[in-house]
């Protein structure tokens, strides 16, 4: 009987919580995003581009659907997404060994990206004694190399989920984190430095 009541008594809290805060807007951080690729160790210099925005609806960064029915929304924290994922990528280049800087007033540069979001979903789904969450993206990069004048395209999708029995901001802003990441991460894997040019990666040949 003790366990039916304190089930019941959770059920219940969940539910309550859940009408709490509908139509809320809570601000997520675009945290730091750390580089577990090797670095280049390169002294190409890269000019990279404000990511653009190309989503179907960007009013908001997602949304968390609560207990009995009702909505909250989730939205970027000091700037836009564009800003702060920009500011993510550049630090994530630098990290990997390249010289990165914003394109703005940034002058001259080997190799000139120009990224843009194609999509970006953050959803929480509240489940009994539960909250599941997915970030799910698509980004897309142009490289322009300065030496050759060739340009490298490249298009990555990364998504992510979690589970948690309470349900914290700090958790979504860690899975996108990790989305980030590992999106970042693909797209070195699929370029490699010659000279002064960014290049496909050539597949290994098996011996």
């Amino acid at each position: 009987m003790k366990r039916l009541c304190l089930a019941g008594f959770l059920l219940a809290a969940l539910f309550i919580s859940g009408c709490q805060g509908a139509g809320e807007i809570v601000k997520l951080r675009i945290q730091h995003v750390e580089s577990a690729v090797d670095s280049k160790g390169s002294p190409l210099t890269v000019s990279v581009s404000p990511f653009d925005d190309r989503r179907q609806s960007s009013e908001h960064l997602g949304m968390r659907a609560r207990g009995g029915g009702s909505q909250t929304y989730f939205d970027v924290m000091d700037g836009t997404l564009s800003q702060r994922v920009t500011r993510s990528f550049v630090e994530f280049l630098n990290q990997a060994g390249l010289s990165a800087k914003p394109a703005n007033g940034a002058g001259p540069a080997d190799v000139s990206i120009e990224p843009a979001i194609q999509k970006f979903t953050v959803r929480a789904t509240d489940r009994p004694l539960s909250t599941f969450l997915e970030v799910d993206t698509i980004m897309a990069f142009t490289v322009h190399n300065a030496a050759d004048e060739s340009t490298v395209r490249i298009a990555i999708g990364v998504g992510g989920t979690d589970n948690e029995v309470f349900f914290a901001e700090e958790d979504m802003e860690k899975l996108i984190g990790e989305v980030l990441a590992e999106g970042f991460e693909e797209f070195l894997e699929k370029v490699e430095v010659q000279g002064q040019v960014l290049k496909f990666r050539l597949p290994e040949e098996s011996s």
